[in-house]
């Protein structure tokens, strides 16, 4: 439900009490005249309805908007959707300040205020074309409060389903018969269980319906964000598009909004790509070209469906090799992803095989495959462009590396650690080794200067300068998330990287990286527009 939109549903909103309050002012009419009387009355049930539902930030705000209403309805006057919101806004804010910062209560005010404020314009925009008019409401109401929401969404989310307006579109005539009889089940029930039991059958079939329009449409795709300036700016030009009153305005931002998707989709990863370090958020996916839609693999990030993005935006097909430096969860997550609708051909491991659960899923993941434990010395080569792997590390025997400074362990050091080149450029990568290992693999004589720098543990405080003096590197890749809790990568680490001629880039800030060789290093960052369909 949450992927088409509907999961709002699962909330108490202010659609809810205004069904509810509505139900019992008619049914009230024929026991009590007076108006007045009638609405203290659904006062008193709505407060105890409060308790009923639980009170939630979304619950708390639907009952003071529509409280306001009904007092508004008490002293005659007019009663407007858009001064009930802001006062039940205000009113919660100042009862519960820490309400400003909760999700839920900002999602549930957005949606309320997009009814009120686009759905009119959307039905005086569309009256004409868009007829019955009863048609044109149960339209309006989900597009108005989606669009309100999207901000929200994004940050959240960073996708936005193509299917959540057709799906509240479709469950909205079912919305105020399971809002009536589900309060009528729960108040004639513990009364007469049976009668009870009959509405609430009636509610539950309703409801399985909301199921399994969900279902059906949770496989429609998804538009994934992963720039939140780049989608805000796509959502504003959209109601642009839709509420300008001037239809070429709306075409021009419509031709600007589609030579935008046409040209970036073309320029990336870029024509001739030779590295690809993918976004996997907090972790590491390097992929290096092998042309005809091969790669080699470098670990495989936490995340399954960012890394299938990336393979799948790289149009890679087959993995020749794929390595696993080591086995901590931000680098083998998301192995089954990687191996998925993918010819694989051998696999490289560490020669740690901790932590042992983490192995034992990777393992398995890995049956019927050729996979291997590689040490310094071993070399591997591909016909393609004359590509040439070196392993510098580990070392057969495993070195326990006791006196670590910070977050160093053995499992990090135990990272296979490679150097590639080919007739178009060279790199190093490193997993996450820490300063003892760079130590050891610049002592023994193997390293030379590189065009590419995969920096070892997401930019970690802990490592070895003189080693990144002998690498030497044009371009410096920190594969990270933005906003983790180790914080990495180290500021004083990336001013080292640039006092001694780096280009540094992190996925963090650019989202995925490909470096593309033509005769000087030439680094595209994903980071402006990023939008792809999944």
């Amino acid at each position: 439900m949450r992927k088409v939109g509907l999961s709002h549903l699962t909330a108490v909103s202010g659609a809810n009490f205004v069904l509810v309050a509505s139900f019992l002012l008619w049914f009230l009419q024929f026991f009590v005249k007076r108006l007045r009387n009638r609405i203290i009355l659904v006062l008193i049930i709505l407060f105890l309805f409060i308790f009923l539902v639980r009170p939630t930030p979304s619950v708390l705000r639907a009952a003071v908007m529509t409280l306001v209403i009904l007092l508004a309805r008490i002293r005659g006057e007019r009663s407007l959707g858009v001064p009930s919101l802001g006062a039940a806004i205000t009113m919660l804010i100042l009862l519960d300040p820490f309400q400003a910062i909760d999700p839920g209560f900002a999602l549930s005010v957005l949606a309320t205020a997009g009814i009120l404020f686009l759905s009119p314009r959307f039905e005086q925009r569309f009256e004409l074309s868009l007829k019955p008019k009863f048609l044109l409401q149960a339209v309006s109401i989900p597009i108005s409060a989606t669009l309100f929401c999207l901000p929200v969404i994004i940050l959240l989310s960073n996708e936005i389903s193509s299917a959540t307006v057709p799906s509240n579109i479709l469950v909205a005539s079912v919305i105020a018969p399971i809002t009536v009889l589900g309060f009528l089940s729960a108040i004639i029930t513990p009364l007469i269980s049976d009668i009870g039991q009959v509405l609430f059958n009636i509610a539950s079939f309703l409801a399985n319906y909301i199921v399994f329009t969900s279902d059906l449409m949770a496989n429609f795709p998804s538009l994934y964000f992963s720039n939140t300036k780049v989608a805000l700016l796509s959502i504003f030009l959209l109601l642009v598009m839709i509420f300008a009153d001037r239809r070429k305005l709306a075409s021009l931002l419509l031709v600007i909004m589609i030579t935008q998707v046409v040209v970036t989709t073309s320029s990336w990863p870029g024509k001739g790509w030779q590295i690809v370090n993918c976004d996997v958020g907090q972790g590491d996916g390097l992929v290096i070209n092998l042309g005809k839609k091969s790669a080699i693999v470098i670990d495989t990030g936490p995340d399954s469906k960012t890394i299938d993005q990336c393979l799948k935006s790289l149009k890679i097909r087959e993995i020749p090799l794929l390595i696993l430096t080591h086995f901590h969860a931000d680098h083998v997550g998301a192995i089954s992803a990687v191996l998925e609708n993918r010819v694989i051909g051998e696999v490289w491991i560490s020669n740690l095989y901790e932590p042992e659960a983490a192995y034992e899923v990777v393992m398995k993941q890995l049956s019927g495959k050729t996979v291997k434990s590689v040490f310094a010395g071993d070399r591997y080569f591909f016909d393609s462009n004359n590509t040439n792997i070196q392993v510098l590390w580990p070392q057969r025997q495993v070195n326990e590396f006791n006196k670590l400074p910070g977050d160093g362990s053995k499992v990090n050091n135990s990272s296979i650690s490679v150097l590639i080149k080919n007739n178009d450029i060279s790199l190093f990568s490193g997993g996450d080794i820490e300063p003892e290992v760079q130590e050891a693999i610049y002592r023994s004589g193997l390293l030379t200067q590189v065009d590419v720098l995969k920096v070892s543990h997401h930019g970690s405080a802990y490592q070895y300068l003189p080693m990144l003096e002998m690498l030497n590197p044009k371009v410096a890749i920190i594969s990270v998330g933005e906003g983790n809790s180790y914080g990495h990568p180290d500021g004083k680490f990336i001013s080292e990287l640039a006092n001694r001629g780096a280009k540094v880039w992190r996925t963090d800030q650019s989202g995925g990286i490909s470096v593309i060789s033509t005769n000087k290093i030439r680094v595209v960052g994903k980071e402006w527009w990023k939008i792809r369909w999944g």
